[in-house]
């Protein structure tokens, strides 16, 4: 399954190939800051048409399930941390608006929300002591296994080309043909960097497409903020366009 931060980088191609120059672009967080990614494309939604809507909502929709999977450790451990200082299940329940019908703090709520986080964090599809969390880890082990073999087959198709212009592309860069923002961490060069090289199995070779991608966009969009091309040697700009190539591919289907 693609990391968040490239989910992120995906919808924000989507609304660079469908705004060109339009200025909303400008304010977007940044592929890291993934709450404020899932806000931008909400509030931008309408902006895209046809094809690219129904991909942007597709990934917003994991972007969200993301992020809210990701919470459940962290709130898991507020609710033992809480227990621990001496909170009561009632006054947790009142914090988390679990009330009965009338209108009093539900203890039970706030139990069974434990419960549940702690089977969903720590649990195994093995684990059947609440059907509903069962349930929820065996739907996640399939979603993840339909997603990866989805993405394993894209990216297998396209291999050979991808770890070419990989190649390319950190040459140049390293060669400072491709600059890059001296501000930013650095991500997606490092992540290409360390595998490129590191391509043993179908799942490893298919992540390449995601960094390839990442490159290639930072690089577009350092570009454009500066105001200067996106590479310095004609060489290297062929290898941009080949990425670009292969990244529009992949965002067309």
């Amino acid at each position: 399954m693609e990391s968040p931060r490239a989910l992120a980088a995906q919808l924000y191609e989507l609304h660079r190939e469908a705004g060109k120059d339009e200025p909303y672009l400008e304010r977007w967080p940044g592929d890291h800051e993934l709450f404020g990614v899932l806000t931008f494309a909400q509030d931008h939604a309408n902006r895209l048409t046809g094809e690219r809507y129904r991909k942007a909502a597709m990934l917003r929709m994991q972007l969200a399930e993301w992020l809210r999977l990701a919470a459940d450790p962290f709130q898991l451990s507020a609710i033992d941390d809480a227990r621990a200082s001496g909170t009561s299940w009632k006054e947790m329940a009142l914090a988390l608006r679990y009330l009965d019908r009338f209108g009093e703090p539900n203890p039970g709520s706030a139990m069974n929300l434990r419960k549940r986080l702690y089977v969903a964090v720590k649990g195994r599809p093995g684990d059947r002591r609440q059907p509903q969390v069962a349930h929820l880890i065996d739907r996640r082990a399939m979603e993840a296994r339909i997603t990866e073999a989805q993405f394993i087959a894209a990216g297998e198709a396209r291999y050979a080309e991808l770890d070419a212009v990989a190649r390319a592309l950190l040459k140049h860069h390293e060669a400072g043909e491709v600059p890059a923002d001296p501000d930013d961490d650095g991500f997606w060069w490092e992540q290409l960097a360390e595998a490129v090289d590191d391509r043993r199995s179908a799942s490893e070779r298919a992540n390449l497409l995601v960094y390839v991608r990442g490159v290639a966009r930072e690089a577009r969009a350092y570009a454009k903020r500066t105001g200067q091309p996106p590479a310095a040697t004609e060489q290297a700009a062929s290898a941009l366009d080949a990425a670009a190539e292969l990244v529009d591919l992949d965002a067309g289907g």
